[in-house]
């Protein structure tokens, strides 16, 4: 089910926020980032792996690679949970 584009707009400033507080190290803003997109990124991880605890190390991998490089996430590029799922499926 596909979100509204309003609520779409909505999602992506929320994730854009919390992706600009992760790369000032704000751990709270990574926390956060973590609970809102975590389940589905290891839904993407499971889907390509078909195996959880690889899934589950593929996700912790990727979360990582964000601490690292959120800076790295331009909104006029694409959208933050594009960006995000690229990251598992390229781990």
């Amino acid at each position: 089910m596909a979100l509204d584009p309003a609520k779409q707009l909505e999602r992506n400033a929320r994730l854009m926020e919390l992706l600009a507080r992760t790369a000032l190290r704000a751990q709270r803003g990574f926390a956060e980032l973590y609970q809102a997109t975590s389940a589905r990124l290891y839904a993407v991880a499971l889907r390509i792996l078909k195996q959880g605890p690889a899934a589950e190390e593929v996700l912790q991998e990727s979360f990582l690679n964000v601490w690292h490089h959120a800076r790295s996430c331009v909104a006029a590029r694409s959208q933050p949970l594009t960006w995000l799922t690229s990251i598992v499926r390229n781990r």
